[in-house]
């Protein structure tokens, strides 16, 4: 029960840690103003091994969820998103259960929270370095599916989850002055699991997949756009190359600010 709540811990401790960061600063004299609220969709593609496997194999996950932006001292913005996500792992085999399961199904639906903080470190002219970083976890429903083609009943039921924290600089480009591009390089560290159990008449068992810190260095490119005085459209796609291969991640969201 540790394990399977360790990743929904880190995000609350570091939700926690940002609300405390406002309060101090609010306590302070500091301003802790509410920016912007909307809604955002993120996409993740992951090429991961898993424990036991030495073949690659695909993690994605669709993510839609709603989003609220605060400011605080010295323009840095603190973002925290919840909604819903649809992660895939298909492939995946469990061959130390009493029967062998190949997963190969369709994305499973979950629980996505996140945290995200922007900071200027510095200007010149029209460009402006900040750091950026963000943790998104994602907890997975529990799924069951029948077992058939057995003389008995039976039945498997698997429960997926995610973390990914991303940290690295990103280049802003002010001279547009309603749209701002920006190019952000990361250092990404994934960490997944996988829990299937399985029932089939008096035989029952249960086995765990992981992936224990998967690190990648991508490349993505942006822009924050004012749609007018009131609506801010942010968009973002990235590379995360890889032997063999690349790995996308793409971010789309519209935010009312206030």
């Amino acid at each position: 029960m540790k394990n399977r709540h360790g990743g929904i811990g880190r995000v609350s401790i570091l939700i926690a840690a940002l609300a405390l960061v406002g309060a101090e600063a609010a306590a302070a004299g500091l301003a802790v103003k509410p920016l912007a609220a909307g809604l955002g969709y993120d996409y993740l593609s992951r090429t991961v091994v898993w424990s036991g496997d030495e073949a690659d194999s695909k993690l994605t996950s669709n993510m839609l969820s709603a989003r609220a932006e605060f400011g605080l001292a010295k323009g840095v913005i603190v973002g925290l998103t919840a909604g819903f996500s649809f992660s895939d792992v298909s492939g995946l085999v469990f061959d130390t259960l009493p029967i062998s399961l190949l997963y190969d199904g369709s994305a499973i639906p979950g629980l996505v929270l996140g945290a995200d903080v922007l900071v200027p470190i510095k200007r010149w002219g029209d460009f402006e370095m900040k750091a950026a970083g963000r943790i998104v976890y994602s907890s997975g429903m529990s799924k069951t599916w029948p077992l058939e083609g057995f003389a008995v009943e039976g039945e498997a039921a698997g429960k997926p989850g995610w973390m990914e924290i991303a940290l690295g600089p990103r280049l802003d480009y002010l001279f547009f002055g309603r749209v701002v591009p920006y190019v952000e390089l990361t250092g990404r560290w994934l960490t997944a699991s996988f829990r299937m159990s399985e029932t089939l008449g008096d035989l029952s068992g249960e086995e765990k997949r992981t992936v224990g810190g998967d690190f990648a260095v991508g490349a993505a490119l942006g822009a924050d756009g004012e749609v007018s005085r009131r609506w801010l459209v942010k968009a973002k796609i990235g590379i995360l190359p890889f032997a063999g291969g690349v790995d996308t991640v793409a971010t789309v969201g519209v935010l009312y600010r206030f």
